[in-house]
């Protein structure tokens, strides 16, 4: 007699996101995998270095990519003679308009209803990055190639994006019955903290552009805007909470910090420090 064991279906929708989509190859996969994984955006030369690709097969991808909204393309600033080169980036999907609309709300009830709505704000935020970390699966490859979330090099826990749950909170070490700092990690560890934090927040839905220590970036585009713009200091403080949530346990000082919303015409901008917490 067969033994099913799956039981009846559950009943209700499937969640967001499982509709059928055209597959892509392993290769240009990995080609989309690097350009989400980087803090900027890439040239058709750095991927193929990258991905161990020809040049003229990474451009097929990459084409690909952007005819089918999986990626967008730009053209760099002229720097000599020539033609200046393309650059790549991540597609930044739009946000459902009942996601947005949710967010708006519960905006509203945070600024409406909370003593200290930017202090509710910032926790929200927090929640955030250990609900990303959690559903992440333990580890985020790096656009270095380092896997992220485990120990470093130096022994030192490596949080930011792609870390566990557990594995972004402050590890402490108990050391003669006295609780211990975290390990402070190495330059390289905290490069590539920063660099996964990036990467998260361009999963959540931000599109992100930093620089080349991953310290200070330019958030052009955001994934509620609308309840950013309505309830500036509550959804920013989410952001902010979130990117400190991303850092815990990483010894990435967390008051350093600084996110400035709405700093010039199309962006916000987002500080992180590159010293170890001492």
């Amino acid at each position: 007699m067969e033994n099913n064991m799956s039981g009846p279906p559950l009943r209700g929708p499937r969640p967001g996101g499982t509709e059928p989509v055209a597959p892509i190859s392993k290769a240009r996969a990995a080609v989309l995998e690097r350009l989400r994984a980087a803090a900027d955006p890439l040239t058709v030369d750095a991927l193929a270095a990258e991905t161990g690709q020809h040049a003229n097969t990474v451009r097929e991808h990459l084409d690909a990519l952007a005819a089918s909204g999986l990626a967008t393309r730009t053209t760099a600033s002229r720097s000599g003679r020539g033609r200046p080169a393309s650059l790549y980036a991540p597609a930044v999907p739009d946000p459902p308009a009942g996601y947005a609309a949710l967010a708006a709300a519960l905006a509203r009830h945070i600024a409406s209803t909370s003593a200290d709505p930017a202090a509710a704000g910032d926790q929200a935020g927090r929640q955030w990055a250990h609900v990303l970390a959690g559903a992440d699966g333990g580890s985020r490859t790096d656009s270095d190639g380092a896997t992220v979330g485990g120990a470093d090099s130096d022994g030192a826990t490596i949080g930011g994006a792609g870390a566990g749950a557990s594995d972004r909170r402050p590890h402490l070490a108990r050391t003669g019955g006295a609780i211990s700092a975290p390990a402070v990690p190495g330059a390289a560890a905290q490069l590539r903290t920063r660099r996964n934090v990036a990467a998260s927040l361009r999963d959540a839905g931000f599109g992100i552009q930093g620089n080349a220590d991953a310290t200070d970036f330019s958030l052009t585009t955001c994934p509620i805007l609308a309840a950013a713009r309505e309830n500036t200091s509550v959804v920013c403080a989410v952001h902010l909470g979130l990117v400190k949530g991303l850092l815990e346990g990483s010894g990435v000082r967390e008051d350093g910090v600084e996110l400035v919303p709405f700093a010039a015409p199309g962006i916000c901008t987002l500080h992180l420090p590159s010293a170890a917490a001492t």
